[in-house]
């Protein structure tokens, strides 16, 4: 009876995806964008004849705009303790090489978990910092039971290893974990990180586990880039990462809160920020896809209270600008018009004058076919930006 009733769930579970994949693609967010259209132009963040000087010192003005506006107050920092460490043979990390586990913690805020695949050789080793989104055991090949779960919330469908093969046929055969062994072979070393074991991505326990570290206006996304934090101070205390060569990669709402990350902490070397939509890379006022009014809806506990009340007087290319110098990477695909990209465009072209205004190239951008997910193609462009931008 148990055998038929688990069969009945999964066989309604893979039709609700199948349904829910053909309204996506005919009806929803994923109908192809129409890159010939064009957004309004945004005014550009930088001033008529603003010294490179002068607008380094407007930034923390801009900073304290966006805690107030839209993401709250970035939390105080609490240093990051490093309480066990352990390798992972193997055979227990899915087939993964030089696999270990770090339990970090973090005070009255809790405690998270990095799962770190090392490249072979020696020597101070760049990271790429993957914010994750079903957690880190989800991230490697058949789940292995020795990569430690979720500690608390978790999406349902993050929770049943069987539908792993629809999900990824959807949002692309990365979507929960990178290439590990194509990063290691490019010499990288890749840190998982899922954010929410601090905060939870749901409204009623994220506010419970804010409460314990962070203001009451402090949303979700800016927890999850201030963990982000947490765990570079953790990678670049130990001699076997390159401190100045710490990457930040996300896509959707991670990739959000790595923009986030960027732009309130200039030690992370490069931003690799994937479909973002709104609340990232897209201009609150939408072109087309989520609207604010929608995603304040949806997910409340992601940004201040104030930005669900009124249109703030920031706006997203002011976010992007806070990344330069630093290199930027942003990725959009052709068919997610939930995100924005043409919207995105526009933010970037405004943001582009910081870049200049300090030596930098401007953000680097690029268009995947398909939809909203993380595909080959993604991380691919990923790692040549990365060779080219953090060469040592």
């Amino acid at each position: 009876m148990r055998v038929s009733v688990g069969l009945a769930f999964l066989a309604f579970a893979f039709a609700a995806i199948l349904a829910a994949i053909a309204w996506l693609y005919l009806a929803g967010p994923w109908r192809a964008v129409e890159r010939d259209a064009r957004a309004p132009a945004l005014t550009p963040v930088v001033e008529a004849n603003e010294s490179a000087q002068a607008w380094l010192d407007r930034r923390a003005g801009l900073r304290g705009a966006f805690e107030r506006e839209v993401y709250g107050p970035m939390p105080p920092v609490i240093a990051p303790s490093v309480v066990r460490r352990e390798q992972i043979a193997r055979a227990y990390a899915g087939g993964v090489e030089r696999v270990e586990q770090w339990r970090v913690a973090l005070g009255e805020a809790g405690h998270f978990h990095l799962a770190i695949a090392h490249p072979p050789g020696h020597g101070p080793a760049p990271v790429i910092l993957v914010l994750d989104f079903c957690g880190n055991r989800a991230a490697f090949p058949g789940w292995p039971r020795a990569i430690e779960p979720p500690a608390g919330y978790i999406q349902w469908f993050c929770k049943i290893e069987a539908l792993e093969p629809p999900i990824k046929g959807v949002f692309g055969e990365y979507i929960n974990g990178p290439p590990f062994d194509l990063i290691a072979s490019r010499g990288y070393a890749v840190a998982m990180l899922y954010a929410g074991d601090i905060a939870p991505d749901d409204e009623a326990e994220a506010r419970a586990a804010l409460a314990r570290f962070a203001s009451s206006d402090t949303g979700a996304l800016m927890a999850w880039a201030w963990v982000a934090s947490r765990a570079y101070e953790a990678l670049a205390a130990d001699p076997r990462f390159d401190a100045r060569r710490i990457a930040l990669f996300g896509q959707s709402r991670q990739g959000k809160s790595a923009l986030i990350a960027g732009a309130f902490d200039e030690r992370f070397a490069a931003i690799i920020a994937l479909q973002t939509g709104r609340g990232g890379d897209a201009p609150t006022q939408a072109f087309e896809g989520e609207t604010r009014q929608q995603i304040t809806q949806s997910f409340s506990h992601w940004f201040a209270p104030r930005f669900a009340q009124e249109q703030p007087h920031v706006d997203q290319h002011q976010l992007l600008a806070l990344i330069a110098p630093r290199p930027l990477l942003l990725g959009d695909a052709s068919r997610d018009r939930w995100a924005d990209p043409i919207g995105a465009r526009a933010a970037r072209d405004a943001a582009a004058p910081a870049f200049a205004l300090l030596g930098a190239p401007p953000p680097l951008a690029y268009t995947r076919s398909g939809g909203h997910g993380i595909h080959r193609e993604d991380w691919l462009v990923t790692l040549n930006f990365l060779d080219e931008r953090l060469a040592p």
